[in-house]
C-alpha cells in the first residue's frame, strides 16, 4: 500500500515500536529476567517529571516487550523491581548523568537529575532493544555521562513544528536540546510559533531550547539608540521566553550595518552593492567590529537571564584569511561559546581532479584545517566550544532523504569528535541544520558513542543493530553493505554546484536544453514547482558548473572526471540494495517493513546520483552543441543527448514507487516536497517536451545550416 504524504510524520511520532520482542531467545545465566511480576519503583514524592519517566518505561515495556508492569510508590527494597530515582545532591557531578546497576532481584537508575533518572530508563529501554528481549546483563555501578553537552537538532517534521511524542523520541535518542528559527515578527520559519508552548513541551520531555536568531538588526551598536534597539530585540525575547537555554547567532543570518571598510557596510540583501563594490556583505566576513555586535547582543541578553548560552558560529567566514578569522576569535568576549564546521573547506585530491567542500558533507569525515585553524584560537583563549557535525544523519550531500545509511562513515566521524574533544575542548555539538533529526541508525549510533562507558568500537555497536535490524545469521552481510555504502560516500565530495542542485533536490532536477528557441516551453528562466510550504528556494534549477578559486578544479576538467567515476558508485549502492533484499527471506516477516524502507533509501540515493551524472552529461554535451557550427557534428551531439534525456527519463519513473513506498523520500522540512509522485511527473513532462519540441525545432536550424552549405 503506498504510503501518502506526510506519513512519515507516524513514524516520528512513534516513540516505543511494536513488537520488538524475539519469543524465541532465553536468558544467559547472568542475566535478570524482567516479567509481570516485576514493578516499577518511584520515590513516594516523585516529581511529575519521574512518574512520567516512570510511564514511558511502563509503555516500552508493555508495546515493545509485550509486559504489562505496574509502577509503585515506595518500596525501594523490594524485590523484583525497576528502581527510578534521583541522586542526593553532589553524589553525581554531570548534568543528566546516571549511575545504572542490575542484580538478580533488582534494576536500580540512579540520575545525577531528574533528566539524568529518565536518560537510565531510556538506557535501560536501549539493550532491551538490542537484546530483542527484557532480559539484562548483570552490572554493577555502571556511571554513565554525556560527553557532549548541548546535542542541538532542528525538527525533521517541519521547520520550528514539533509535537509532544517526536520531542519524546528526540529525548530518548540522547538529544538534550532543540533549535527553533526567531525573527522579530517573532515567528518560525512556518509562520507564528508559541514559543512558550514549544519550551513547555521540551521541557517535558528533558530538552532545553535554543533559538537561532534571523533578527534584522538595523542599527550598529556605536549607533545613537542602539543599546534600546538590542534590549528590545534580544532582552525582550528573554523576558517573554525565560526558559529558553541560549541564542545561536550566524553571520548570515544576523548581519548588522558593520563598519569594516572590507564589507559593503550594509544589511540589505539585493546583492547590487556586493557587485557594485566587490565586497561582501558583513554576514560573510569576520567583520572587525563583530565582537562589539556580539557583546551587545550578550548584554542585553544576560541582563535579563545571566545563564543564556550565546553562541556565534563561523559558518560564513571561511573565504576569510586565516589571520583575520583567528584574531576575531581572539577578541570576542570571553564568556560566551563559539561554533565551528567540522568537516568543510579543505581541498583534496580525488580523481585526477580537486574538489573541495563547501556546505555540509558525510563524504569527509572532518576536522577540517578550517576546524583545526580556528578550534586552536578558541582553546587558547579559553572559549566553550561547539561544532556542526550534523551526525542527526544528514547533509546536503543527498538533500531529501530522512538520513544517509553510511554508518562507519557516520561512526568515523563521531571517533573524531571524541577526539576533537580532548584535543580542542569540544563540548557541546549541533547535529542538525534545518534539515532535521530523523531517527535512524546513525542517531542510535551517536547515542551509543557519545555518552561515557559504551561500546568498545562503532563495529561492534553496528554489528548489534544488525543483528536487531535483520537477524544474527544477516549482521555480517549487513555490515558488509554498510561498509561499502559508507566507502562509497567517502569518494564522491559533492560540489556546490550539486549540492546546490540535483543532490539536494533528487531526480525531479529538471534538464533544460541550453539551445534556446523563441519557441521553447520550458525556458531557461523557468522556477521549480515549490510547494506553498516551501521557506527557502537554494536548489537552482538550471545547472551550471561553479568554479571556486580557493580550490575547485576547472569546470570542465573536474564534470569529466566525475563523469568517468559516478557509474562505479551507483552500481555500489544498488549491489548493496540488492543484495540487501536477497537476506528478506532470512529474517523475520515483521521486519521487513524497516529493512525495505532501508532498501528504498539506498536505491532513491543511487537514482539521485543517476541524475547527478546525467546532468553533467547534459551540461557537457549541451555546451559542445553551442560551440558547434558544423551541422553534422551538430546532430551528432544532439544523438547523445536525446539518449541521456531518455536514460534519465527512465531513472524519474523508477523513482515514483520509491517515493510512494516511503513518504519521508524526497522531503526537507526547509523545502517541503521536492521530489515525490507530483515533482516526479513534472520532471517527466519537462524532459519529454524537450524530446519531443525543442530538440526538433533546433534540428530544423541544422537544416537551414545544411542547406546553406550546400549552396
Amino acid at each position: 500500500m503506498p504510503e501518502k504524504k506526510y506519513d512519515f510524520r507516524k513514524d516520528l511520532d512513534t516513540v516505543h515500536r511494536n513488537a520488538l520482542r524475539n519469543m524465541s531467545l532465553s536468558p544467559l545465566p547472568h542475566e535478570s529476567v524482567i516479567d509481570e511480576n516485576w514493578s516499577i519503583r518511584i520515590a513516594e514524592d516523585a516529581s511529575g517529571f519521574i512518574v512520567n519517566a516512570a510511564r514511558d518505561l511502563a509503555d516500552y515495556l508493555f508495546v515493545s516487550m509485550n509486559l504489562s508492569v505496574g509502577i509503585r510508590k515506595g518500596g525501594f527494597d523490594e524485590k523484583n523491581s525497576i528502581i527510578l530515582k534521583v541522586a542526593e545532591r553532589g553524589k553525581l557531578k554531570v548534568r543528566r548523568s546516571f549511575l545504572f546497576r542490575c542484580d538478580s532481584g533488582s534494576i536500580v537508575i540512579e540520575g545525577a537529575d531528574e533528566r539524568g533518572t529518565a536518560m537510565g530508563g531510556y538506557y535501560l529501554e536501549d539493550l532491551m532493544n538490542l537484546r530483542e528481549a527484557p532480559f539484562i546483563e548483570h552490572t554493577q555501578h555502571l556511571l554513565k555521562e554525556p560527553l557532549f553537552s548541548p546535542r542541538m537538532v532542528h525538527s525533521a517534521y517541519g521547520m520550528d513544528v514539533f509535537t509532544e511524542k517526536y520531542l519524546s523520541g528526540v529525548a530518548h535518542l540522547g538529544y538534550d536540546s532543540i533549535l527553533v528559527y526567531v525573527d522579530g515578527k517573532e515567528q518560525g520559519k512556518q509562520g507564528p510559533v508559541d514559543f512558550n508552548s514549544v519550551i513547555d513541551m521540551a521541557e517535558s520531555a528533558g530538552l532545553d531550547v535554543y533559538f537561532y536568531s534571523a533578527f534584522q538588526n538595523l542599527h550598529h551598536p556605536e549607533d545613537k539608540g542602539a543599546k534600546e534597539f538590542y534590549d528590545t530585540v534580544y532582552g525582550g525575547l528573554f523576558r517573554r521566553y525565560p526558559k529558553a537555554k541560549g541564542l545561536i547567532l550566524v553571520g548570515e543570518s544576523c548581519q548588522f550595518p558593520s563598519h569594516d571598510p572590507h564589507t559593503t557596510m550594509t544589511i540589505h540583501r539585493s546583492g547590487e552593492c556586493c557587485y557594485r563594490s566587490g565586497k561582501p556583505m558583513p554576514g560573510w566576513w569576520p567583520c572587525e567590529d563583530f565582537p562589539l555586535f556580539v557583546e551587545t547582543v550578550r548584554d542585553a541578553v544576560r541582563k535579563v537571564s545571566p545563564e543564556a548560552d550565546i553562541v556565534l558560529w563561523t559558518y560564513n567566514w571561511a573565504a576569510a584569511p586565516k589571520e583575520l578569522r583567528t584574531k576575531l576569535i581572539d577578541r570576542l568576549p570571553k564568556d560566551i561559546t563559539v561554533e565551528l564546521n567540522f568537516e568543510l573547506h579543505d581541498n583534496v585530491k580525488i580523481w585526477d581532479t580537486q574538489e573541495r567542500a563547501l556546505d555540509y558533507t558525510i563524504s569527509l569525515p572532518g576536522p577540517s584545517r578550517l576546524f583545526h585553524d580556528e578550534g586552536t584560537a578558541a582553546r587558547r583563549n579559553g572559549l566553550r566550544l561547539y561544532a556542526m557535525s550534523n551526525t542527526g544523519g544528514r547533509t546536503w550531500d543527498f538533500g531529501a532523504v530522512p538520513y544517509i545509511p553510511v554508518p562507519m562513515q557516520w561512526g568515523r566521524r563521531m571517533e573524531n569528535l571524541l577526539e576533537a574533544r580532548k584535543n580542542y575542548g569540544l563540548s557541546g555539538l549541533m547535529e542538525s541544520h534545518h534539515f532535521g533529526m530523523y531517527p535512524s541508525i546513525i542517531a542510535e549510533l551517536g547515542k551509543w558513542l557519545f555518552w561515557s562507558n559504551g561500546p568498545k568500537s562503532k563495529e561492534e555497536i553496528l554489528r548489534k543493530m544488525a543483528a536487531r535490524c535483520f537477524s544474527e545469521n544477516t549482521a555480517d552481510a549487513v555490515m558488509e553493505i554498510w561498509k561499502e555504502w559508507s566507502d562509497a560516500a567517502g569518494e564522491f565530495i559533492t560540489p556546490i554546484d550539486d549540492q546546490y542542485g540535483p543532490c539536494r533536490v533528487g531526480p525531479s532536477y529538471p534538464f533544460l536544453f541550453g539551445a534556446c528557441s523563441l519557441r521553447q516551453t520550458w525556458g531557461m528562466t523557468m522556477k521549480f514547482p515549490w510547494t506553498k510550504f516551501n521557506k527557502y528556494e537554494i536548489a537552482m534549477p538550471v545547472y551550471s558548473v561553479v568554479n571556486d578559486p580557493d580550490g575547485l578544479d576547472i569546470g570542465p576538467r573536474r564534470i569529466k572526471a566525475e563523469i568517468r567515476h559516478l557509474p562505479e558508485l551507483i552500481k555500489r549502492w544498488n549491489s548493496g540494495a540488492d543484495r540487501m533484499e536477497s537476506l528478506l527471506v532470512q529474517i523475520e516477516t515483521r521486519k521487513h517493513p524497516a529493512a525495505r524502507k532501508m532498501i528504498a533509501l539506498a536505491r532513491y540515493i543511487a537514482n539521485t546520483l543517476a541524475t547527478v551524472l546525467h546532468i553533467k552529461q547534459w551540461w557537457l554535451e549541451n555546451q559542445r552543441l553551442l560551440a558547434e557550427d558544423d551541422p553534422e557534428r551538430s546532430e551528432a551531439i544532439l544523438g547523445r543527448i536525446i539518449l541521456i534525456a531518455q536514460e534519465e527519463l527512465e531513472n524519474a519513473r523508477a523513482t515514483i514507487p520509491l517515493v510512494e513506498h516511503d513518504s519521508s523520500l524526497g522531503y526537507e522540512p526547509s523545502m517541503d516536497y521536492v521530489t515525490d509522485r507530483s515533482h516526479l511527473e513534472w520532471k517527466i513532462r519537462q524532459l519529454t517536451s524537450v524530446l519531443e519540441r525543442d530538440i526538433p525545432q533546433y534540428r530544423k536550424s541544422i537544416a537551414i545550416a545544411r542547406s546553406l552549405e550546400a549552396q
